[in-house]
């Protein structure tokens, strides 16, 4: 039997672990709180509807592009199916009342951009240009070790979006519009590294897609990969420790419904918050400054989702995404009051299982986490009546919101059902309902990232707040982390031989 290697957190960052360490003859055990494993990959059903949690659409993973060759490379790229969406405008920013469509592809995009700015068209060449160049500073598309997307040496990391975009763009407007996908790493200005953006831009803007059937997809079969590698997958167990000796990892404990137990452990590799982590871990080797560094550091803000069954054929398709803001910038949106929320959202549709009409779709706007801290201490579903009335009176104030830009949704929704950051926190694990995680800032540098080793020698860090979120931030992160185990280049040759 190999290194007996216990796993912390069954969601994308756990399971990609899972899979590639158990195909490498380690004995692997998944231990997760929640009763399905996945994450933010999970689905649930309203009403025969499917609806997403957190992982809406994903992106590069066109043939030979860098998802779908680590989603191959897991095994289970063949077992989806994915819609693409629209290349002509696969996101479109909703500024000012008017609709900007990002195209896919380096020239398509600046193309288009361009129709609407032609004195900015050299401008937009540098930016999409700078945008490649920074992503390719700090990924794996070589497959090679020696660069991850850990590298602190870019200058992309140090200097923030809004920065970066208003030394290459002079035209105020479009500034905004550049900017204006940054919900999908909640951007803050003059805080999240230019490097973010670039990550997050260029990889859908190689290719986006839906996944038909949901996202869960993907969490299924990274579990079906594991336990036909041998491994095992333990849900409703909760681990509330990390079990240490004077200089490593021993075992963990967990607490399921027959008890406490300690699973023993060559190595452990922790899944889910950095802050829960190192709460778990009792040994000297955590030094207080360490700990106290890992507390401090902000988290990103949460959201409240709006998800939304429509009547039949009331709500034409949506083959794009759009992000709409309500006011004269696309930053600053989580810093609303009662009387402006929400200042912008984003409006997306599930996947479709074919016909013009969609049958569902989401809604997210920015939520803080004092919104609902006075229900803290309540589990879901049994939060209370001024809890229910609280999200009844946001949920149709966000439907108001989007009505007055997408006019069908007036007449258009047969139900709808609500989350708020504390439905994330219970979920996903996430502090505060922090949609993804640690949040990354220019102004705290190195003390404000979080690496994959820690201390405890056999102890690592996977998941959306190491490296970086989302589905190839994550799944980029579990790669390092599993190439650092397995060493000598190992997990990078064998990817180049299994899929290249």
């Amino acid at each position: 039997m190999g290194k007996r290697c216990v796993i912390i957190g069954a969601g994308l960052g756990g399971l990609s672990c899972g899979v590639v360490l158990a195909r490498h003859g380690y004995d692997v055990t998944l231990l997760e709180q929640e009763r399905q494993a996945g994450g933010c990959l999970q689905t649930f059903v309203r009403n025969g509807v499917s609806f997403e949690t957190g992982m809406h659409y994903i992106g590069s993973a066109g043939k030979g592009e860098i998802l779908d060759t680590l989603l191959r490379y897991l095994g289970i790229r063949d077992g989806l199916k994915l819609h693409s969406l629209d290349a002509e405008g696969y996101d479109r920013v909703n500024f000012k009342g008017q609709d900007f469509r990002f195209c896919k592809g380096q020239e398509a995009f600046v193309d288009e951009l361009a129709g609407y700015f032609p004195h900015q068209k050299d401008n937009l060449v540098r930016y999409i240009s700078t945008v490649y160049k920074a992503s390719a500073s700090s990924s794996v598309e070589s497959f090679n070790p020696e660069r991850t997307i850990e590298s602190t040496e870019s200058v992309w990391h140090t200097r923030s979006v809004d920065s970066v975009i208003d030394e290459l763009i002079d035209d105020a407007e479009l500034r905004q519009i550049l900017a204006g996908n940054q919900p999908l790493y909640a951007g803050r200005k003059g805080h999240t590294p230019f490097s973010l953006h670039a990550f997050i831009t260029s990889f859908y803007n190689r290719s986006a897609w839906r996944i038909a059937g949901g996202s869960d997809r993907i969490a299924l079969g990274l579990a079906d990969v594991i336990r036909n590698a041998g491994g095992r997958i333990l849900t409703g167990c909760k681990v509330t420790g990390i079990v240490c000796d004077e200089s490593h990892a021993v075992g963990v404990r967990a607490m399921d419904a027959g008890g406490e137990t300690v699973v023993p452990a060559d190595m452990v590799i922790s899944a889910i918050h950095p802050a829960i982590t190192v709460g778990m871990v009792e040994s000297a080797l955590f030094r207080p400054a360490f700990r106290k560094r890992i507390l401090e550091i902000p988290n990103t803000i949460g959201v409240f989702e709006l998800y939304l069954q429509f009547k039949e054929d009331k709500v034409p398709y949506m083959n794009s995404n759009r992000f709409i803001y309500r006011g004269a910038t696309v930053w600053n949106s989580e810093c609303y009051c009662e009387q402006d929320w929400p200042r912008s959202f984003l409006y997306m549709h599930q996947c479709p299982d074919g016909g013009t009409y969609a049958k569902a779709g989401v809604i997210l706007a920015y939520m803080r986490y004092d919104e609902v801290a006075e229900w803290a201490g309540t589990v879901t579903g049994r939060r209370g009546d001024d809890y229910a009335r609280f999200k009844q009176r946001k949920a149709e104030a966000l439907l108001r919101a989007a009505a007055d830009h997408i006019p069908e949704l007036r007449d258009g929704v047969e139900r709808y059902w609500t989350s708020t950051p504390l439905t994330y926190r219970d979920y996903t694990g996430a502090i505060g309902g922090g949609l993804y995680g640690i949040a990354k800032d220019v102004e705290l540098g190195q003390s404000g990232r979080v690496s994959y080793r820690t201390r405890v020698p056999n102890l690592y860090l996977a998941g959306q707040s190491v490296n970086s979120h989302g589905i190839l931030g994550v799944l980029v992160g579990s790669m390092v982390v599993c190439d650092n185990i397995l060493a000598g280049g190992i997990l990078y040759n064998d990817i180049r031989r299994t899929v290249l």
